[in-house]
Parts: C-alpha cells; structure tokens; sequence
C-alpha cells in the first residue's frame, strides 16, 4: 500500500533510473527496461528494515531501532544498518567460556540445520551438529571448507564429533532396522544428497531407474544418465564406515575401513543393482578418481565437488532464492544442467532455466572470488537496490513479471520468526532449555531442535507445527492456512500474550501517554508508526476501558496481514 501511495505521489523512476548499487542491479534492472516490464519503487525505510532484519536476523527491529533509523539522514544509512547485522568475533577472557553471539547466527543455524535435516535421528548428535555449523557461521569459515569438513568428517562418536552428523544423518539401515547399516545404500543416499544440497542436481530418480524414457519432459540433463552412474558417484564412499557405538542407536562412529562399493548388496530401499563399472567417478564432469598422496575417495570427491563451477552457481542460487522470495532457478535444489547456457540452447519447446543466467554466472564469480564467503554473498544481494524494492507495484501485475524480481516478493514469517516476533512485540518471554544440555534460551530459534521445547511447552510445539515447522524430515512451509489465522484469533498462547502482565510490554505503556502507547505498540509489532486513520481508531479503541482496550489493539496488531508477513 505504502509503496503504491509513494508511486503515485512521486511517480516510479524508470528501470533505467533506479539507484544501481551493484552488478546485480546492472542485470536486473537492464532486463527489466528491455522488456518493459512494470517494477515497483524502492521501498520505504520502514518496509526495507523490518525486511532485512527479519531476513538477516529472524527477528523484528525494535521500536527504538525503526525510530533511530527513519530519523538518520545520511546517505549510506542502510549500508551502514546492514552491517550492524553481521556478527563481530566474540572475545573470550582467560578463563571464562564465550557467549552466544546473537541473532544472526541463530537464523542461519536453523536455516542449515532445516537443510541439513539436523534431527531426532542424531539424537544427542543434534546439539554438537548444531554447535559445529554455528561456529562455521560465526567464524564465517569459507563454504567449500565448512562442506567439505562435513563430507569428509570422522569421528569415533557422532555425539562429539559435530560434522560427522552430516554423514551419519544419511545412513540407511540393513534389513532389521536396529543393528547394523546397509553400506552401499548410505553410500547411495551420500551421493544423492551432496548433489542435492551442494549442486542443486536431484539425481534420485536414476537411482531406480535410467533417465530414458523416464525424464525427457523433466530434466534434459537427467534424462541421459543411467542407474550406474549413481553407483560410480556412490563409490567415492565406499570405504565410509558407519557403525553405531556399542550398538547404541543413534550414537555413530565415522571412519574410512570398509572395503570398498558392492554391486552384491541387497538392497532395503531401491531395485537390484546389475554389474556395471564402479570406477568412482563425478556424475557432473565425469572425472574420474585418480589416487593422490594421502587423499581418500571421499576426500577427492569432496574437493571435485566444491571446486566444481556448479557448486558455486548453486549457492548462490539457493541463497538468492532465500532473500529474493524465488531462485534464478527455481525451485533452487532442481537445475537441469542441459538448459544453463543461451550459447547453447536446449532443443524446442524446452527454453533456458535461469530467468537470469548472466546474473547467476556473476554471482557465483563473484562468490568464488571472495573465498566463498556466505556473508560477503547475503550482503552483495541485501545491498542491491533490487532487493531494497518495495513489495508492491503500481498498475496491473501479472505473474509472468515475477521472474523480472521487478518488486519484491512477499513471504509469511517462519514459524520460528513468528513466535519470536509475538515474545518480542509483547515483551513477555518463555524459557527453554537445550536438551541433554545446561544451556537456557528464550528465543525458539536459538533451539538446536524443536525437540527442545516439545517436551516442556506442547502447546507451543503444536502451535509451531501450525504454522510450517517440521520434524526435518521434509523441508519447513511457509504456507498459509485457517489454522494459522485461527490460532492467530483465538490460540491460548497468544491471548496470554497479549494481557497486561508484570515486566510485559504492555505494563510499561500504559505508564505513558494514550498517543505514544499506540505509537509504541505499531512500532513493536509492524515496525512503522500508524498513519493518522490508525492512529484515530485507535485512541478511540482506549477510549473506554483503557486497559482492555491496549489489550485489543495489541490482539489486532498480531492479526494483521503486515505482522505475519515480511514484505
């Protein structure tokens, strides 16, 4: 709305007018004024900050940042603001633990420990995963490196040794389930998800079955490899061993002992495999192992696939599609290799993938040249005046313009973000506890897992299942729904939440004046101050019974379309 009103009063600048802060720009804005497409304004500094700190952080800014930062008027505000975001290296004195360092690396922690199905199957292994991925983030350690600590990870025990969670998560059991792991479908699954997460390629499908005759009108590129090839790329895990520790299930040691990969295995999850060549070798360039002084199978695979030009390009990608609302590819984890190039363009009807593929190709440049530096990435894309547009456009939009990233694309918070946002708007915050560990939190995206509160706070629990949290098993939704809208009305949770309660935010304002106390409540939950409509209704809503009525305004507040979405 905000954006629209802005739009009309001050007109919309051409394409070829909007600030250009970067390279990305150069590609966005250029394709948009080729085509003529119609984009929004740059967004005001209430909707660009709330957006980047939810994105950045998981959180909502706070009164007296909206405040500080609408009221500053220099030039390099927002550059400025952005990196406050980033997290300092902690200190540490002799003698005295290091703290938690804050938002930023709890957004990301769960982002990856989303993506890297960081659950119940690890058992006590969930808290040193989730610890090892947030040190890589605090410590910003380079991407190739932090994947290829996970790839090639061992451990005498998954529940001290952080990274080798990664390839014990992808176990598979033998026949009985309980005892013992059936090798070469782990070593299956190993290859299936480190082309997934790393290189946006799905190949499980020719993990059952050759690609022709399957996946022509899929994925060109899948269509043209065969089961065998899963099993070549397999073999780079063919001395992993995974075992668990005196048979305690899910306690795990990780090491390179086994033999090598079998074709005789029966297998628990897929078709019998026939012979084939299991020279091990890359699916994506077909190199091939070639024996180094002291590096493994796994650890070549580790370095083909981090320095594969495809790592970086799916990065990028995955992580544009996280600020930007979709992928230049899209959906981010499903590229068809065959339809990359405009120099050399996949057979009619089938077009090229990317919406934008030079841009896709500068970025991942870019994020190789860096080092693969993740916040150097999330900061070249939230720098961009085209993440920085508004969300809404003047004029007819049609939903061909979405791939223009022409606006930017709305989302629901995450279930995290939102219960976060509920504590942080009224000011009343539960206590949790890691567990199997001595560490309290009172935000649920500081949990190593939502196993963390299952137990303690099952209203929660269930709630957060409303609203799009998984087990890790599959993927979290952002998807609306009459549950979420209903536990937003009439969930016990919430209407604690919003009663004036002792040290609440709502005790405070009533202290005050009618005028700041709506001010303060506008600025704590949709992070803008009410436009003099709002402000009206408002007073007039404190009229009456002064105290009820801060009570039902903050109730409204939370149950606005601009609480739960990020815009």
């Amino acid at each position: 709305m905000f954006a629209i009103l802005l739009a009309l009063s001050l007109g919309v600048a051409s394409a070829a007018e909007l600030p250009r802060k970067n390279f990305i720009d150069d590609h966005i804005f250029s394709k948009i004024a080729k085509d003529g497409v119609p984009h929004a304004p740059v967004a005001f500094d209430e909707e660009f900050l709330r957006r980047v700190t939810l994105d950045l952080t998981g959180r909502l800014p706070s009164p007296e940042t909206v405040r500080k930062f609408v009221a500053d008027t220099s030039p390099g505000k927002r550059a400025t603001y952005v990196d406050s975001l980033f997290p300092k290296m902690p200190t540490m004195g002799i003698g005295r633990r290091p703290t938690r360092v804050g938002p930023f690396l709890d957004r990301w922690s769960t982002f990856f420990g989303d993506m890297f199905r960081n659950n119940e199957q690890l058992r006590e292994g969930i808290n040193s995963f989730h610890d090892f991925i947030y040190k890589s983030l605090e410590l910003n350690v380079p991407y190739d490196e932090f994947v290829r600590d996970m790839i090639t990870a061992s451990g005498v025990s998954t529940w001290t040794t952080g990274p080798a969670n990664f390839v014990a998560r992808h176990r598979v059991m033998a026949g009985d389930g309980y005892s013992e792991m059936n090798h070469e479908d782990t070593a299956d699954e190993l290859a299936i998800w480190t082309s997934r997460l790393f290189l946006g390629v799905d190949i499980e499908c020719v993990s059952c079955h050759d690609g022709k005759g399957h996946l022509e009108k899929i994925n060109l590129w899948m269509s043209k490899r065969k089961r065998a090839d899963v099993w070549r790329q397999a073999a780079f895990f063919g001395k992993t061993y995974v075992a668990p520790v005196y048979g305690r299930i899910p306690e795990f040691r990780v090491n390179d002992s086994e033999k090598g990969y079998s074709l005789k295995t029966k297998s628990v999850v897929r078709l019998p495999r026939y012979p084939a060549d299991l020279t091990p070798t890359f699916m994506v360039d077909g190199m091939k192992f070639e024996p180094k002084a002291g590096e493994s199978e796994r650890e070549q695979y580790a370095r083909l696939l981090t320095s594969n030009p495809q790592f970086a390009r799916a990065t990028v990608n995955l992580f544009w599609a996280e600020l930007m609302g979709r992928g230049i590819v899209d959906p981010p984890l499903a590229f068809d290799l065959d339809r990359q190039d405009p120099a050399n363009p996949p057979p009619a009807p089938w077009t090229i993938q990317p919406s934008h593929p030079e841009l896709l190709n500068a970025l991942a440049e870019d994020f190789r040249k860096s080092g693969y530096d993740l916040r150097h990435l999330m900061k070249t894309i939230v720098s961009s005046t085209a993440y920085q547009l508004a969300s809404s456009a003047p004029g007819e939009w049609k939903t061909s313009y979405d791939t223009y990233f022409a606006r930017h694309q709305s989302r629901r918070m995450s279930a995290e973000e939102f219960w976060d946002a509920v504590q942080d708007a009224t000011g009343v915050y539960d206590s949790y506890k890691v567990k199997d560990l001595d560490r309290k939190f009172k935000y649920v995206m500081e949990a190593s897992f939502n196993q963390d509160f299952a137990g303690s706070h099952p209203g929660l629990w269930n709630m957060l299942q409303d609203w799009g949290q998984t087990d890790r098993e599959d993927p979290p939704t952002d998807r609306a729904s009459m549950v979420q809208a209903a536990s937003l009305l009439n969930h016990d949770l919430i209407l604690d939440r919003v009663k004036v309660k002792k040290g609440g935010r709502l005790e405070t304002l009533l202290k005050k004046d009618d005028t700041s106390l709506v001010d303060e409540l506008f600025l704590s939950t949709i992070s803008r101050l009410p436009v003099k409509q709002e402000r009206d209704r408002s007073l007039q809503l404190l009229a009456g019974n002064r105290e009820r009525g801060a009570e039902d305004l903050l109730w409204a507040l939370l149950n606005r379309l601009d609480f739960i979405v990020v815009q």
